[in-house]
């Protein structure tokens, strides 16, 4: 076992108060802070020291892929952890984005071996557990709630956008289409004509005036972005604390506000398509969003043990929880890599190599073949193991 030293992250979107609290540091943090990162992934691998020298986990794995990630988890994955994990704090609203599935990601680097696009050749499959009430925008309403929608908010270059696109094939990714594709001189006058009658909406008592507020609210930090109209097109939702969402590949999603634990497949392929001042590739993301695709929101199931372990599509990942006030095994694979995460309170880790202690966001990397491993302790403790056979 090895303790690891998570990755804290600035983004302008993050908060100053989630991540800072959780790790008993004094508020409010000087900078925002968005993420806290636990794992091997590049742009912020986890520091360790084991035998006496300090390094990287990604280092670690890339010099040993079959003792870290076992044989089978080699072949599969190369020198490469299949996962990630994530505080994720949002103090507001993170691009509206859609994650490739592997086929489609094979096909355009096909198609373009000098794409820019897409980094590496995974999915990148991601499950949001919401730790405080957390606002999401996921998935694509039915077309016909977007219409009634759209006669609500009765903006005319809206109305018209839908009527051009009622007989085709897909009226959702037409709308969608059509939305993304307004003319940039025109794009301004739209997206407040569509923020001012959100406002409006907020007086009345139409089923759409929570989205309509989230919209109007958003527009604060993202005025006269194309991504505000684009949220009219999807599902509005706040996840009480203990909900997650399951988001595969295909699935429109924007992460407005709140504090989770996310876990998610250990790449960088992302499409975006508003709210952000980075990259907006409107063709790419029209090509693999799914419009029929809807993250599905649960509650963990609980196992003969009383282990909760999170239902997931990915192939790459498996999120459980436990509250070890007695002492329990962990849950996972003991063939392939883990990562053992105290949200809350503390727990002892016991295992054939020593013993560790983890505090509040303490966390610690078990290899493969690290063996049966124990937990004990007054605290909320998160595992995530590879998924599939190894």
């Amino acid at each position: 076992m090895d303790l690891l030293s998570p990755v804290v992250f600035n983004d302008e979107w993050g908060s100053h108060i989630a991540i800072a609290s959780l790790q008993g540091r004094p508020i409010p943090s000087v900078l925002p802070e968005s993420e806290l990162w636990m794992g091997a992934h590049e742009s912020g691998p986890s520091e360790l020291t084991r035998d006496g020298v300090t390094g990287t986990l990604a280092e670690v794995i890339a010099a040993d892929p079959r003792s870290e990630l076992g044989a089978r988890g080699a072949a599969r994955f190369g020198d490469r952890l299949p996962f990630l994990l994530k505080i994720l704090a949002p103090g507001r609203a993170i691009s509206i984005q859609v994650h490739p599935s592997a086929e489609q990601v094979r096909q355009l680097r096909e198609l373009d071996p000098e794409t820019e696009v897409y980094v590496d050749d995974w999915a990148k499959p991601e499950l949001l557990l919401a730790v405080s009430p957390f606002e999401v925008f996921i998935g694509m309403r039915p077309v016909d709630e977007v219409a009634e929608l759209i006669e609500v908010l009765g903006v005319e270059h809206l109305r018209d956008l839908l009527t051009a696109s009622r007989h085709a094939a897909d009226p959702l990714h037409a709308l969608l289409t059509a939305i993304l594709t307004v003319p940039s001189t025109e794009q301004r006058e739209l997206v407040r004509s569509v923020v001012a009658a959100c406002v409006e909406d907020e007086g009345s008592d139409h089923p759409s005036v929570q989205a309509c507020s989230a919209i109007a609210a958003i527009a604060e930090d993202h005025p006269d972005d194309i991504g505000l109209v684009v949220l009219l097109l999807m599902n509005h939702r706040i996840l009480r604390p203990g909900d997650y969402v399951d988001v595969p590949a295909g699935v429109l999603h924007s992460y407005v506000r709140g504090v989770g634990v996310e876990v998610l497949a250990n790449s960088d392929n992302v499409v975006r398509a508003g709210l952000t001042h980075k990259e907006v590739n409107v063709a790419e993301l029209l090509r693999i969003v799914d419009t029929a695709a809807d993250g599905r929101v649960g509650r963990a199931q609980v196992g003969s043990d009383g282990t909760e372990y999170f239902v997931s599509s990915s192939d790459r990942f498996q999120l459980y929880r436990l509250r070890p006030t007695v002492r329990r095994a962990l849950p996972g694979d003991e063939n392939g890599p883990r990562i053992a995460f105290c949200l809350r309170g503390s727990v002892t880790l016991t295992g054939a190599s020593g013993e560790l202690r983890l505090g509040p966001t303490g966390s610690a990397y078990l290899r493969a073949g690290e063996g049966s491993v124990h937990a004990e302790g007054a605290g909320e403790l998160y595992v995530v193991a590879v998924t599939g056979p190894l």
